[in-house]
């Protein structure tokens, strides 16, 4: 997994975030459909599955994996990779509310020596916090972690209900989409950038 991060980081070189993140899923999403006529699966959603569809591709993929990609641009990737993974952290405070987990003596002294791994890493950063790029990084991979908490525990909860390929399929179309949407109104100068570039190696070879 952490090595997910280092590729991402480099693809960032070239491409801005979110239509590295739109691409990404709308591959997925074409993989999953390929598979899913293989298996001659309904691909379609029966109608009590379009909004908790749609609720996972805007927890999961907008939440989660474009704002992960976006404050990945600002941000090393090993730390990126350790802020995201306060997820659990942030499972086992709201799981209380909405999975009726309690906390017990285990999972306290768990989420305790989690935050203190945690300090130990971050502990050079924390003390030299001043209003940045990077310090607006962290906070949204933040952000993202507890979008992935969210899609999480919804699935944990509901996912039950669904065909699980049918579902990865919806959210990630229907995510992907929206973050292309995204990319297409915030980034179209980079995208022409990365189009003239594309063209001008092309015609060099």
């Amino acid at each position: 997994m952490g090595l997910l991060w280092v590729t991402a980081k480099i693809g960032l070189e070239d491409i801005p975030p979110f239509l590295f993140s739109a691409s990404r899923l709308l591959i997925g999403t074409a993989t999953l459909f390929l598979l899913l006529l293989a298996k001659r699966q309904k691909i379609l959603p029966n109608k009590k599955e379009w909004l908790p569809f749609f609720y996972l591709s805007l927890s999961m993929c907008v939440g989660y994996y474009a704002l992960s990609t976006y404050g990945l641009q600002f941000v090393d990737s090993g730390i990126s990779s350790v802020l995201v993974y306060t997820m659990p952290i942030i499972i086992s405070v709201l799981a209380q509310f909405f999975l009726n987990e309690y906390l017990t003596l285990n999972k306290v002294i768990g989420l305790i020596v989690g935050a203190i791994g945690l300090l130990f890493i971050l502990g050079p950063t924390i003390m030299h916090l001043s209003w940045n790029d990077s310090l607006l990084g962290k906070i949204i991979i933040i952000a993202s972690a507890f979008f992935l908490a969210c899609a999480s525990m919804y699935t944990k909860k509901n996912g039950q209900s669904h065909d699980k390929l049918k579902m990865t399929l919806w959210q990630l179309l229907m995510g992907g989409s929206l973050i292309l949407v995204i990319s297409l109104g915030s980034e179209h100068e980079a995208i022409s950038q990365m189009t003239l570039l594309f063209r001008d190696t092309n015609m060099r070879k």
